[in-house]
């Protein structure tokens, strides 16, 4: 039997409640200074959203661009200002901001006119230097008053950028009052930013917030954005920056819009979802079949009825598999939403029935139509891909990797600190063994480094850093180094052992043992350790990444916004050494090791091959070449003399007919 269910909530609190499940939300993080990178990125996909932004919609109210700076220049009068600094954190934003000493590296809010003025809630300034101290902050800015009796809605639009540490939940509010001041109501401020400390958000970043059911026909209206420590301890919100300008009020002039905006191939409020699948691990039709997550909203000023949504599912060549209707329903306007604030969006997760019998690429495709005339139907539609693999699960896509995941410099800026990366992954069927991962790595990526590769075993009521993981170390060759992050391909690392995998129960989530697979770089190093992946993509919480947290040790925090290239294989593949060791091929370790003087390495071939030796130090540099021309079939060795040598850590390398062995060797002082 097809199931549906629905679920009120905002995305927000989907990512709160996926998070609490997983980590301790009182996980601190620490404070990260924003890169050239983080910077450039941020710029990149703000221009991408004005332009898909475009003009603010509806008949414009008030108009606010920060000519003047909080003395106003919207013909209606000024703005107060009120912070924890003495009103001094919020300030006109000048040619140094923000100015902190973590945040410089941002550079300006990228807005429409921040030529003639923009303001700031330049926090990490407030608390510079850090050595001098810090504190909480909070704050806010209040419009003018407004006679919003004669709206029938009210939506308020404006660009924005933040950054903010060091809870995963963003501290940023639009707030409005209906009473003169004396009572706010809260509205998210972040728009479609993933919440995630430490990450700057697009530069700039377009928001709407339709703020119908606290303004819509009041005679007395304010709104304020306002910075606010978390909800829940009431601290931890100290650095980086939050900029604004051109605030518009618009009365909506849409009367019917219903949106498609967001669907998941998986239930996220209890698990997550994944872009491969293996195939023994499907949903089989007795459970329900493929979860779709399908996030609506009504973007016009009336109630949409008789709303019905259409979930397909379809093969590589669009045949339509299975099909799935809702039962019909309203969804209401933001003015005559029974709550406010309002969902900014609703999550409606609905059973398929649907199971795959093969593997292959396959598609989801919802749909969402009602008895009214939809101003934009090209917005009703929404579709996204799932494979169903033979032993591959993974949360990233391989056809839109964007990002490169990166350690941070130590303090001294002469190293790189520890990191790591991974995902999430359960089981819901019995017998799956985890054999090992699939990593892209990144180009800034040191050839011959080493990591390990993890799988923790969460139990019930656990956090991820307190759980048991097994762990295998590998040094990264040096022709898996991609010149940029298109040409990055996935590599596979097994496990010592494989592992079976716990079953999730769908009827008791609370006793579900969770798995994270990552790859780790346990020590600072003067080399990168990076890999590829997708920005501004993990809405399911999946995501660990392996920092320093504020209680100076390195742990791994989830909630973050990009899903890296880490994969989670479920049968036995072959690895580099075992594809060697197929071809007739076995390189052992040299002896001794450490060497200090004459190391002896020895080899073995099954048959006659091209052999090439070739030794590098830690940094890849070519130390030595040699050319064994063909030999045959047998044992061999080379005593290989390194008094030439400085103490330290080299990698030799023997190509067998262009199949490539590495390993390490430790060279001690003489």
């Amino acid at each position: 039997m097809k199931k549906i269910y629905l679920l009120v909530t905002t995305m927000m609190l989907v990512s709160v409640l996926n998070a609490q499940r997983i980590q301790d939300v009182n996980e601190f993080n620490s404070l990260t200074p924003v890169t050239q990178q983080e910077a450039e990125n941020a710029r990149r996909a703000g221009t991408q959203l004005k332009a898909e932004a475009g003009e603010p919609r509806g008949n414009i109210f008030f108009y606010e661009d920060f000519a003047n700076g909080f003395d106003g220049n919207n013909g209606l009068g000024g703005w107060t200002v009120e912070d924890t600094g003495g009103n001094t954190i919020w300030a006109v934003a000048d040619e140094n901001s923000p100015a902190g000493e973590f945040s410089t590296n941002i550079g300006p809010l990228a807005s429409a006119t921040a030529d003639n003025g923009w303001v700031i809630f330049d926090c990490d300034f407030y608390n510079t230097p850090i050595s001098e101290g810090f504190e909480d902050t909070e704050g806010w800015i209040i419009s003018p008053e407004m006679d919003m009796s004669a709206l029938n809605s009210v939506v308020v639009q404006w660009e924005q950028y933040f950054r903010y540490c060091c809870f995963p939940f963003a501290p940023v509010f639009l707030e409005v009052s209906n009473d003169g001041g004396s009572s706010w109501i809260s509205f998210p401020g972040h728009g479609d930013f993933i919440e995630s400390a430490n990450v700057a958000s697009a530069n700039p970043l377009p928001t709407s917030v339709d703020i119908s059911c606290a303004a819509a026909g009041q005679e007395s209206v304010f709104i304020r954005f306002a910075y606010l420590q978390n909800p829940i301890l009431r601290n931890g919100y100290t650095h980086y920056y939050w900029g604004i300008d051109d605030v518009t009020i618009v009365e909506n002039e849409t009367e019917f819009d219903i949106q498609m905006t967001q669907l998941a191939t998986g239930d996220i409020f209890n698990y997550f979802e994944y872009r491969d699948i293996p195939l023994e691990q499907a949903i089989t039709e007795t459970d329900g079949g493929l979860v779709a997550g399908v996030l609506y909203r009504n973007g016009g000023f009336a109630d949409a009825t008789n709303t019905t949504i259409t979930v397909e599912i379809l093969d590589d060549s669009e045949n339509v598999l299975s099909t799935t209707v809702t039962d019909p329903f309203t969804v209401q306007s933001a003015a005559n939403s029974e709550l406010c604030p309002q969902n900014t969006n609703d999550t409606l997760y609905i059973s398929t029935g649907w199971a795959p019998a093969s593997t292959g690429d396959y598609s989801v495709r919802a749909t969402i139509t009602s008895d009214e005339m939809d101003v934009n139907e090209d917005n009703n539609v929404i579709t996204r891909p799932v494979t169903y693999t033979d032993d591959e699960y993974s949360h990233d896509d391989e056809e839109s990797w964007d990002v490169e995941f990166a350690p941070r410099e130590n303090d001294n800026g002469d190293a790189f600190e520890p990191t790591g990366y991974g995902n999430f992954y359960l089981a819901p069927n019995s017998g799956t063994m985890a054999y090992g991962v699939l990593v892209a790595f990144g180009p800034s990526t040191a050839g011959f480094m080493e990591f390990e590769a993890r799988l923790y075993e969460v139990q019930p009521d656990e956090a991820l850093n307190d759980a048991n993981f097994e762990t295998s170390f590998h040094v990264i060759a040096p022709e898996y180094i991609p010149n940029t992050i298109a040409d990055a391909e996935l590599h596979y690392y097994p496990f010592e052992d494989p592992i079976e995998m716990s079953v999730a129960n769908p009827n008791d989530i609370d006793g579900d043992v969770f798995y994270f697979a990552g790859v780790i770089n346990d020590f600072e190093t003067e080399d990168q350790f990076t890999v590829v992946g997708n920005g501004d993509s993990d809405t399911d919480n999946s995501t660990g990444v392996y920092e320093l947290s504020g209680g100076g040790d390195f742990i791994w925090f989830t909630s973050q916004t990009a899903s890296p290239a880490v994969r989670l294989i479920t049968s036995q593949r072959v690895a580099v050494d075992e594809l060697a060791n197929q071809n007739g091929v076995e390189l052992m370790q040299n002896v001794p090791n450490p060497a200090n003087n004459t190391t002896l390495i020895q080899w073995y071939q099954v048959a006659g091959k091209e052999v090439t030796f070739e030794v590098m130090d830690a940094q890849g540099r070519v130390i030595e070449v040699r050319d064994l021309g063909t030999l045959p079939g047998g044992e061999h060795r080379i005593n290989y003399d390194v008094n030439e040598l400085s103490s330290g850590i080299y990698y030799y390398t023997l190509t067998f007919d262009g199949v490539r062995l590495t390993k390490k060797m430790v060279v001690s002082a003489k």
